[in-house]
């Protein structure tokens, strides 16, 4: 039993024992304490089941189910504003960005950072022999048509398109193992990445206040009761035990009061 039940009982049983005793001074006193007492910690838990349930009759009964709708749109409001306020996010990206490497948060693919297999793609297509061969024909036919020209038609021309293949080919491998290397250990503050805070703190509010609606209309008044029982439920106890305690000081003060004769 909760606090509020066992109090409600003392009063009960203090009650009772003045309104059955015999008449006498202690009686008087036990019965004017005891129902005062009795009559706070049942209206107060009366006031308090009223919160949580309808009761019919009573009007404004049930009032958290029947404004749940409201409660819950209070809950997402408080959220956002206290923890997701622009001013918070934004203050909070503008001291911590340098602080934070976002290529930490890059998922890896077979022990390699995507900016790795991204350049490495990249370079595989521009250095490819597709790319690369009409590129060296087009300067070999420029060397042909400038003051060298003649030298390479002496040395034959079958001669020279191998030994220049095979050097840029030599040069793009000897360069590829350097660039990979660096793509590999490239950091936040080597790709220098600046985030539009702006952009982030819309985004971030935008999508917790979309979390928060959908998750809070998927309450329901069942739901929000349940929510602000286990919340509030366990302290309201209390009002009860202080309805027995100054109901019963109630009755006490009564009783000395008519003790003294008044009113006359």
């Amino acid at each position: 039993m909760d606090k509020g039940t066992v109090s409600n009982l003392v009063s009960a049983v203090v009650f009772a024992v003045g309104f059955f005793a015999p008449s006498s001074t202690a009686q008087a006193f036990l019965f004017s304490a005891g129902i005062f007492a009795l009559s706070g910690g049942l209206t107060n838990w009366l006031a308090v089941k009223m919160l949580f349930d309808r009761v019919p009759g009573l009007i404004g009964s049930g009032v958290i189910p029947a404004r749940f709708k409201e409660i819950r749109a209070k809950v997402r409001d408080l959220i956002l504003e206290h923890f997701f306020s622009e001013a918070y996010l934004a203050d909070f990206f503008e001291n911590h960005q340098k602080d934070v490497d976002w290529s930490r948060y890059l998922k890896k693919a077979d022990g390699r950072s995507p900016i790795s297999n991204f350049v490495e793609r990249q370079w595989n297509q521009l250095t490819s022999a597709e790319v690369v061969q009409p590129i060296i024909d087009q300067q070999i036919n420029r060397l042909t048509e400038s003051s060298v020209g003649g030298m390479l038609l002496m040395v034959g021309m079958d001669s020279v398109r191998p030994a220049v293949n095979e050097f840029v080919s030599a040069f793009v491998a000897s360069m590829q193992d350097r660039v990979m290397e660096a793509a590999g250990s490239a950091t936040y503050v080597d790709l220098q990445i600046e985030i539009d805070e702006e952009v982030v703190v819309a985004d971030v509010r935008s999508q917790v206040e979309g979390l928060l609606e959908t998750k809070l209309h998927q309450l329901s008044p069942e739901d929000v009761k349940c929510m602000m029982e286990d919340v509030m439920r366990r302290h309201l106890g209390w009002l009860i035990v202080w309805g027995n305690v100054f109901g019963g000081a109630i009755g006490i003060v009564a009783f000395a009061l008519k003790r003294m004769g008044w009113p006359a």
